[in-house]
């Protein structure tokens, strides 16, 4: 009788361990994601691609705004020039496009390259739609 007590006890401690085990491995894993922050900014420029490129152009335009004053024409230089070499508004909000979708362009070039490469290898490349499979009996 004692034996069958410490099994019981020994199997009642392995359940234990395993169920411990089990709540560390999900635990880890979510605390992992949690501070894998470029795949999680990564993903939200995926799933909000127009929020982060207007936010971005806002930024942009904003700061540029607040921190790039205009600089004076030195006093040899006449007026004309001067104009000249002052950016336009439409210029402005060119480089700043440019700026907010290098970040996008980045992404989808990373895409393109990842699938080319698993082409050559012969691998799948993961964007593929699943098509059902019927199961055997």
């Amino acid at each position: 009788m004692d034996r069958k007590l410490q099994n019981q006890e020994i199997q009642r401690l392995i359940r234990l361990g395993e169920t411990a085990r089990a709540s560390l491995q999900s635990e880890t894993a979510e605390l992992r994601q949690r501070l894998d922050v470029p795949a999680r900014i990564r993903g939200a420029i995926k799933t909000h691609p127009t929020g982060w490129l207007l936010g971005a152009l806002g930024t942009g335009l904003t700061l540029s705004r607040l921190l790039f004053r205009p600089r004076r024409a030195p006093q040899s230089m006449p007026r004309a020039e001067a104009a000249k070499k002052r950016k336009s508004f439409p210029m402005l909000l060119f480089g700043l496009t440019l700026t907010a979708i290098r970040p996008f362009a980045k992404v989808w070039l990373a895409d393109q390259v990842k699938r080319y490469l698993a082409a050559q290898a012969g691998l799948p490349s993961g964007r593929q739609p699943h098509a059902p499979t019927k199961p055997s009996l």
